[in-house]
């Protein structure tokens, strides 16, 4: 198995995500409390170059067009997986100051609490290897028709004019939270818009280099099942790669940010500078929630937000919905 293509495209993914400063834990709270809208700008920037590159190599036939199947748990409710789990991730993230991604950088940087909700979206993952059998539904019993997987589909609307008005309805988004909510603090990251297009091309990078668009949550799942594996009976073990795709391009994430970080050291800010007041405890919590919550979803604000909201899935549309409600809630009551 090749993982050079993982590792590239994860690099250049980490080094976006650094220069754009989503990774800063006061940037992420800010956000889910709507006093700043950098996370906003960088997301759909991000998006909205997703969505037009996945759309045209699909339509080419390089990249095939997957989009995340809806998460069913043992109720069978429609997208109760994606909603439950959705809600655990924007908990996870208001507890943070972090997502599965992002948390990535927080630990190459140094940031506080980053080492701590790391250490929780590794518990996270081996919390879901172990009680997955009892939560989801079986995959016999819960076949999702092709037509339903994308929300043009559903409305009956044709791909290419959804797409288009889909990164329409994402530009016009960011033009007034330019217009409206400027920056409201000094910081050495990247504008938001262009911290986005970077972003949005290391997507490319990611669709041409390896075929498969970004996401990082996966990752915490398979090393949670090697981890696991190392503990059954010899015969009742299985064999469980340690270095996956997921887990190559994680590392690769990291492997980018210090790289920048090394280059270009005014993108590490100094953890005095960040600090919200978020206890190791809650930042292992947090950990926990999220990383659980996003392989009850099937997905993360990468994998389902930037990757899966541009193909127009309805699985993550209901992901994403889930999790910034529950953490702007989360974060009214906090702060």
């Amino acid at each position: 198995m090749n993982l050079v293509p993982s590792i590239l495209s994860g690099a250049a993914f980490g080094a976006a995500l650094t220069a754009s400063g989503v990774w800063n834990p006061s940037f992420i709270v800010a956000q889910m409390k709507l006093r700043d809208f950098h996370m906003l700008k960088v997301f759909l920037t991000a998006g909205g170059v997703s969505a037009l590159a996945i759309h045209l190599l699909s339509r080419s036939g390089y990249v095939p067009k997957k989009p995340r199947a809806p998460s069913l748990l043992i109720t069978g409710l429609p997208y109760d997986g994606n909603i439950i789990g959705g809600a655990m991730i924007g908990l996870g993230m208001t507890l943070t100051g972090a997502c599965p991604g992002t948390v990535l950088v927080q630990v190459v940087t140094q940031t506080y609490p980053g080492i701590y909700s790391f250490a929780g979206g590794f518990l996270g993952g081996l919390l879901y290897v172990s009680l997955q059998g009892y939560l989801k539904h079986s995959s016999s019993d819960a076949k999702t028709k092709d037509e339903d997987l994308w929300l043009y589909t559903k409305l009956h609307v044709d791909a290419d004019s959804a797409v288009l008005a889909w990164v329409a309805m994402y530009t016009s988004i960011v033009s007034i939270a330019t217009a409206l909510a400027p920056p409201t603090q000094q910081n050495p990251f990247l504008p938001p818009v262009l911290g986005g297009l970077f972003i949005g091309a290391a997507q490319v990078a990611s669709l041409i280099i390896r075929r498969a668009p970004v996401g990082i949550s996966t990752a915490y799942e398979d090393i949670g099942a090697r981890m696991c594996s190392i503990f059954q009976k010899s015969e009742d073990r299985k064999c469980v790669k340690t270095a996956t795709p997921s887990v190559v391009f994680a590392a690769g994430v990291m492997i980018g940010a210090a790289a920048l970080v090394r280059a270009m050291p005014k993108f590490a800010m100094p953890a005095t500078d960040m600090s919200l007041g978020i206890s190791p405890a809650r930042a292992v919590l947090g950990g926990v929630t999220m990383v659980f919550g996003a392989r009850l979803a099937g997905g993360c604000t990468s994998g389902h937000g930037i990757s899966g909201m541009s193909m127009l899935a309805t699985a993550s549309i209901v992901t994403v919905a889930s999790m910034f409600a529950s953490g702007m809630g989360l974060a009214q009551l906090l702060y």
